[in-house]
């Protein structure tokens, strides 16, 4: 990952919300050396502050992912994935910011990859009881031996896929946005998240953080980016909820009145 371009700059197009720039204006503020780069950083921070989102629509990322099971590919193909329509107004069953059509996917596919040596991946609980360890890797080696057996025999690939289990690895290229990535970044680095998948996003977040600290300047956790969990009574109980903070406003408001 890395460019010597800031791309951050991109995000300096929100201005013509602000302005009656034309569009040459636009160009000069993305290749010149006005505003520097740093007055673009905190200029990336304050629409974050004002919950201007829909400008980092328009900083789009690609990232490649190995060495993880199919279980988080499966995990992470939700974002891309939008719900039916719940009636012809287009209004979406589900919250429109868990799937987004901005986030796009593509995974090595079990049916045209021969799995005849695949990898796997083991959960580091196992460690804690070695004879259940032993069973569950036998288990994958009996897979991996009837994957070349049926393969030997001529049988498809696509249907000897069948035996293969969660823990198998995958590769999967994911391409969206620095908004829906954020949104990822809330709900995968969340402690209630599933361990792989919430190891994998702690490391695409130190990552992005790198090569784009300003667009990632808080991002993480729904409680390191909002100040709050929305989780309910579902919260881990690392930061307060929402219906907590608004609770504490409403008492507080009531004291006020009273006093």
């Amino acid at each position: 990952m890395g460019t010597g371009i800031n791309t951050e700059r991109l995000i300096l197009l929100a201005r013509l919300c602000y302005s009656p720039m034309g569009i040459e204006a636009l160009e000069d503020l993305l290749t010149g050396d006005k505003p520097s780069d740093e007055k673009a950083g905190e200029f990336v921070r304050n629409l974050i502050e004002m919950g201007h989102m829909g400008a980092l629509e328009h900083w789009y990322t690609t990232f490649a992912v190995e060495g993880y099971s199919r279980i988080s590919s499966q995990q992470n193909d939700r974002h891309r994935l939008l719900k039916m329509f719940k009636d012809h107004g287009v209004v979406y069953m589900n919250d429109p910011e868990q799937g987004s059509p901005f986030t796009s996917q593509l995974q090595q596919s079990q049916r045209y990859v021969k799995e005849d040596n695949f990898r796997y991946v083991t959960p580091p609980s196992f460690a804690r009881h070695p004879e259940f360890l032993r069973k569950y890797e036998k288990l994958q080696e009996e897979v991996l031996e009837l994957q070349r057996e049926g393969l030997s025999l001529g049988l498809p690939a696509e249907d000897v896929r069948f035996a293969l289990t969660n823990a198998t690895e995958t590769r999967f290229v994911i391409t969206t946005n620095a908004r829906q990535l954020r949104h990822m970044f809330n709900l995968r680095c969340c402690q209630r998240a599933q361990w792989e998948i919430r190891q994998m996003f702690t490391k695409l977040l130190d990552e992005y953080k790198r090569i784009a600290p300003n667009i990632f300047y808080r991002a993480g956790a729904s409680c390191d980016d909002l100040g709050y969990c929305p989780e309910g009574k579902m919260s881990c109980g690392r930061a307060p909820t929402l219906e907590a903070l608004q609770k504490a406003y409403k008492n507080e408001r009531e004291r006020a009145r009273t006093s």
